[in-house]
């Protein structure tokens, strides 16, 4: 990750620290490193040391994780403002996924023993226990999602759900602000390429999607 001279910008700008005063940002200003990671660079990988904690300030970041017969499993794909990898600070563990970038973006790191002194602020606490409780939820409500037999319904509320938080809405309706192909999608709903191509083109001829520069819009 290349390094940028951004500190107090990195921990300034995250909503996580919209609670802290002046002062107070001041006073962490050495916390946090920020660097900028290229489109389809590995931010951290599967089965390293869980020494960091991430903030994506800009851009928008792709966890992924390979099983031990090699099957590729997409996890979350994360926004500006979200934390990654928030559980090593209350655990020692190894990453147990990959992060990559999906597109260019500026990412604020800090490292397990940074973040303990963070958490000594209550509110930053409770910030921080709220993002992964909210993960635990998303995450059950797509396994429960990917239960269902029909690959049509999988595709097109994990589409939903992902709008929700990465959307904006458009003249055309809620649009996914990042580009995702099908074999991503594929991964999400444990389904096929062509499964999951078929599914679309159902989709957007029953008026539920429709694609806009590469972008779905749901409906």
């Amino acid at each position: 990750m290349a390094s940028k001279n951004k500190k107090y910008t990195c921990m300034k700008e995250l909503e996580i620290f919209n609670i802290l005063t002046d002062t107070e940002k001041n006073a962490i200003y050495g916390l946090a490193r920020g660097g900028l990671l290229k489109k389809g660079e590995l931010l951290f990988n599967q089965g390293e040391e869980g020494d960091k904690v991430f903030l994506i300030q800009t851009g928008k970041i792709m966890l992924q994780k390979f099983t031990k017969d090699g099957t590729k499993i997409v996890i979350d794909i994360l926004k500006p403002g979200d934390l990654i990898c928030e559980n090593i600070i209350f655990e020692e563990i190894n990453y147990p996924f990959s992060g990559i970038a999906l597109e260019n973006s500026y990412i604020c790191a800090c490292s397990k023993k940074e973040m303990v002194e963070l958490i000594k602020d209550p509110v930053i606490l409770e910030k921080i226990f709220f993002s992964m409780s909210s993960k635990m939820m998303e995450y059950t409500e797509r396994m429960t999602n990917n239960a269902l037999k029909d690959v049509q319904d999988k595709v097109y509320n994990t589409l939903k759900q992902i709008a929700g938080r990465h959307g904006r809405i458009t003249n055309l309706g809620l649009e996914i602000d990042c580009y995702l192909s099908h074999e991503d999608i594929g991964f999400l709903v444990n389904a096929s390429r062509v499964s999951v191509t078929r599914s679309i083109n159902q989709l957007i001829e029953m008026g539920k999607l429709e694609k806009n520069n590469r972008h779905y819009i749901v409906h």
